[in-house]
């Protein structure tokens, strides 16, 4: 379920894949050398920067794209006067788009729920049901997040909010409002698409063998004198009651 989830989490407009595609050039070059490396984080040091280094991207570590965007959006004031320190022209082109700040700071803010996600489906003793549980909660916010962006409102991204992206009449910029909900309606495309266990009612017979409203005609016919005996022992329903689900 970990790599399915992976796989929908590489769902990204064009717009902030070249964001991305950016953020990691800049970084390869700072990077690079011990020169470069040095010279950045005496720059970053001089400006009293919270933050005085980046970090690499590894595709193979998919979470470290979180720890990356997030450092580059703390630290791209630094890197945008490096770059023009050392010239580099043609890295510094996305940062002179009139979006480059919103959009990194939205991606910075995505990536980080979805690590948040990530870290909630590992850990020892994890059920399937506790993992559809968080993929569906997230499924509500993706939901809950496109309808107040619609509206306007950005309060649930940190760094997002921090940005001025706001037009006249305070209405987000029309463009940024579109590449988000666009991202999180193709999100919760890709969730439903890998994640088909939302939609099935099997689960209900494990997770709560004792309910009133499972229907013993939902269930093969092979099962249903076993499963009636079952939800009629009083010994079991106290176990079920004391004991965790996995033990039970």
């Amino acid at each position: 379920m970990i790599h399915r989830f992976a796989l929908v989490s590489k769902t990204f407009p064009d717009a902030l894949c070249k964001i991305l595609e950016a953020v990691v050039k800049c970084v390869n070059f700072v990077k690079a050398g011990d020169l470069n490396s040095r010279l950045f984080q005496n720059l970053c040091r001089g400006m009293d920067s919270e933050h005085e280094v980046l970090l690499f991207y590894l595709k193979v570590r998919w979470l470290s794209k979180s720890n990356v965007v997030n450092r580059v959006f703390e630290l791209w004031g630094e890197l945008k006067l490096f770059l023009e320190v050392q010239g580099k022209d043609n890295l510094l082109g996305d940062f002179n788009e009139v979006l480059w700040e919103p959009r990194l700071a939205y991606l910075a803010d995505i990536f980080e729920q979805l690590n948040r996600l990530n870290l909630k489906l590992q850990g020892k003793e994890r059920k399937v049901f506790h993992l559809i549980d968080c993929l569906h909660a997230f499924l509500v916010k993706l939901q809950n997040w496109q309808r107040k962006v619609d509206a306007g409102n950005v309060a649930m991204f940190e760094n997002l909010s921090t940005v001025p992206v706001e037009i006249e009449d305070h209405l987000l910029d029309p463009s940024l409002k579109t590449e988000i909900t666009q991202h999180l309606k193709s999100l919760k495309s890709e969730l439903k698409r890998y994640f088909p266990e939302f939609e099935e009612e099997e689960g209900k017979l494990v997770r709560n063998p004792f309910s009133g409203t499972l229907d013993i005609a939902a269930l093969p016919n092979d099962v249903q004198d076993d499963f009636l005996n079952l939800k009629n022992e009083s010994a079991a329903k106290g176990l079920y009651g004391e004991q965790s689900l996995t033990v039970f």
